[in-house]
């Protein structure tokens, strides 16, 4: 994980704009160069000011650019923060990448930000998206249900979440 830079663009723009990954994503339209640019500058501004830490996700060994993942703090009286990820490489899914950014970013979200519960939202028909968010220990705790309508039909959004508690115990389980 790195915070992203200028020179990423056009790989994000490569991968992130493909509609095979757009069908998981609530954004509808596909966004230009220079807004993605402004996008990338936005997240050192938002960093800066500590409302939310967007890194990119590479494979070290190649440095290739494979998704991006965050935490967005939402409320910092109860220090919640939101988590997003995409592995937008269509390569790099089913290999436990996002798993791994997961866990990562909940190490850096519970310990150094002091967050206590991280929340995210997920489309039912993301089986993939859903195994890998239990996996890091994230649990169902509601839904919207048929709140996203996609494709001619309507679907649920699965809110899960997980607290630094869940998280630490998780952790003293796998070691």
């Amino acid at each position: 994980m790195r915070g992203l830079e200028l020179s990423d663009v056009d790989e994000l723009i490569k991968y992130w704009n493909n509609p095979e990954l757009q069908q998981f994503l609530s954004r509808t339209r596909i966004a230009s160069r220079d807004e993605e640019i402004d996008w990338i500058r936005n997240t050192w501004e938002r960093r800066r000011k500590g409302e939310a830490y967007i890194f990119g996700l590479f494979l070290h060994e190649q440095d290739q650019y494979i998704g991006n993942i965050e935490i967005r703090i939402i409320d910092n009286i109860a220090q919640r923060g939101v988590l997003g990820v995409a592995i937008f490489n269509p390569s790099c899914w089913n290999k436990g990448y996002g798993t791994e950014a997961i866990e990562l970013l909940l190490n850096f979200a519970f310990s150094s930000l002091n967050l206590h519960t991280i929340e995210l939202e997920v489309f039912s028909f993301n089986k993939r998206a859903l195994a890998c968010y239990r996996k890091a220990g994230f649990v169902e705790i509601g839904r919207k249900r048929e709140a996203y309508f996609k494709s001619g039909q309507y679907h649920d959004i699965i809110l899960m979440d997980i607290s630094a508690t869940e998280f630490a115990n998780l952790k003293n389980l796998r070691e």
